[in-house]
């Protein structure tokens, strides 16, 4: 009988059912973050793929403050040296923020939140590429979403944190370079519920940025579908305190801004 593909990360035994097209396409990369076992078919994604070098940093990106029908949207300051090459202004996640914050998830960073470099993974920020963009274009639109949910306090001032659950990229496309088509989204969710679910420290630092956040905060869960259950999940302990809500992946072809969904 023929063996079953499988992935595993480097220190978790746990393995994962992965699709022969996949796993011929990873082996093929020959790429030196993975090891291949062709005797049992499994691949193994090294420690070196998922250490702290290779995590993109979570940011603060915006302020807002609603004026009457007025949005105003300002930036930092100054942008934070760890996240130099972003494309936006961003600047890091301070934890003793005095205001509110409305925090954007997303599930994992892909293809633009890293230098296009093909010996080296470098990370640049969170939501370049489109998913920045649409969050930019429609922010104002989001703000006047939020308020229809009487969850905006008028002339306060938000940080807008984007956060990804997991830093890491679950995608693998620096690895194996193809366009994300179904195969290729069903190994984004296996990597991503893989590190979510067997590195402690991953879902750890999830709940301290939640926890870090002041009361009547908003947190909008724009993972796919098939992850939003996992984030879901986290906010329970967290219905008294915050203003929950589910909403579209930014990239969507539907104004995402318009899916917004209160869970509380």
């Amino acid at each position: 009988m023929k063996q079953k593909s499988s992935i595993q990360l480097e220190g978790y035994p746990m393995t994962t059912e992965i699709s022969d097209a996949v796993y011929d396409d990873l082996v093929k990369s020959n790429r030196k973050y993975l090891n291949v076992d062709e005797e049992k078919q499994t691949i193994t994604i090294k420690r070196s793929f998922f250490k702290k070098n290779k995590q993109v940093q979570n940011v603060t990106r915006f302020f807002v403050e609603l004026n009457g029908e007025e949005v105003v949207i300002k930036t930092p300051q100054k942008k934070n040296n760890l996240v130099s090459n972003s494309n936006f202004e961003d600047d890091l996640i301070i934890h003793n923020y005095k205001n509110k914050s409305i925090m954007i998830i997303l599930e994992s960073p892909h293809i633009d939140e890293y230098e296009q470099n093909n010996e080296k993974l470098t990370p640049i920020g969170a939501a370049q590429g489109q998913t920045g963009k649409k969050i930019e274009k429609n922010l104002s639109q989001l703000i006047r979403t939020l308020n229809q949910f009487q969850v905006i306090e008028e002339q306060h001032q938000y940080r807008v944190i984007i956060m990804n659950a997991v830093h890491f990229q679950t995608s693998l496309h620096f690895i194996h370079e193809k366009a994300m088509n179904n195969y290729y989204r069903e190994l984004r969710d296996k990597i991503w519920v893989k590190m979510w679910t067997e590195i402690p420290q991953i879902k750890n630092d999830f709940i301290n940025q939640l926890e870090s956040l002041k009361k009547d905060s908003i947190l909008i869960n724009a993972c796919p579908k098939s992850l939003k259950p996992f984030i879901n999940q986290e906010f329970i302990p967290y219905v008294s305190k915050f203003h929950l809500f589910e909403s579209n992946h930014p990239t969507s072809t539907e104004i995402w801004t318009k899916s917004l969904f209160k869970l509380n």
